[in-house]
């Protein structure tokens, strides 16, 4: 993956590509279809067991009357973190994905809750969106927008669509030297999308690791750490079953590192608040 100074970030992308998300989905439906793809249903189910609990930890200080709130989820995918969700007890949930089978499987699921196929980085218009929610939240979504413009837009919709004071709760890598671009993700710098969601009207007021030892590390200074961790993570690539092994081994580490390290070297979440 080739990184990019700051002077080559604004280039011309796909966007979020629904028909490679279409496929992906159709073909590996669950947490590892969404998640890291490369590394099995075993390696996956631990690397989500840990964003459930940075989820729950996090969610915690905020002090929000759930039972009241209202909420988007941008890019639902399999559910996982609608489930998060309607276990916090909120009021109301709307769930989203650019793909139709993540859509119509997911109302299959929760026929109790409202799933749209949106957009993001659409207009807000075409998909009859008029009414405002608490909380927004969109996790591993928006890195792989990789238009700049449609990643801009999307933060401008979501910004719109949420409340004053409403909070708008992400993840992404957050790097502190240069953008990351692939064909289907791109890792934009910290000061990058912090103008993006300031100029939306957006303030992080929090920002943790999600993951220290069991994520590509690449928010370092040089390829070595992603290199090395790849090399360490051959043998789950090669035989998936050894993703249980390595995630009984590596949870407890993880959950104090994430709790211990205030800047992470791969996928963090942000905590976002929307001016009154």
């Amino acid at each position: 993956m080739r990184r990019y100074s700051d002077k080559e970030a604004e280039l011309v992308g796909a966007g979020l590509d629904a028909g490679y998300w279409e496929t992906r989905l159709q073909q590996s439906w669950g947490l590892h279809g969404v998640g890291h793809v490369n590394y099995g249903r075993h390696y996956n189910w631990w690397l989500y067991k840990i964003r459930r609990h940075v989820f729950n930890r996090e969610m915690e200080p905020l002090g929000c009357h759930w039972s009241q709130c209202s909420i988007l989820d941008v890019g639902s995918g399999t559910g996982f973190w609608i489930e998060r969700w309607k276990a916090l007890g909120v009021r109301s949930i709307m769930g989203s994905d650019i793909t139709q089978v993540a859509v119509d499987r997911l109302r299959h699921k929760h026929p109790d809750l409202q799933f749209a196929r949106i957009d993001i980085s659409d207009s807000l218009d075409a998909h009859n969106l008029a009414r405002t929610f608490d909380v927004i939240s969109a996790f591993d979504v928006l890195f792989h927008i990789t238009n700049d413009s449609q990643f801009r837009d999307s933060i401008t919709n979501i910004s719109r669509l949420l409340a004053p004071g409403g909070y708008f709760i992400f993840s992404d890598n957050f790097l502190h030297r240069h953008a990351i671009r692939s064909e289907h993700q791109v890792s934009r710098t910290l000061n990058e999308i912090s103008n993006v969601l300031s100029g939306a009207g957006l303030t992080a007021i929090r920002r943790v690791p999600m993951f220290v030892l069991m994520n590509t590390p690449v928010d370092s200074r040089s390829e070595l750490p992603a290199l090395l961790w790849r090399l360490m993570m051959l043998p789950v690539k090669k035989f998936p079953a050894l993703g249980q092994l390595y995630g009984v081994a590596l949870f407890p580490l993880e959950i104090a590192l994430t709790w211990l390290i205030k800047e992470g070297p791969s996928t963090e979440m942000m905590i976002c608040k929307r001016s009154g």
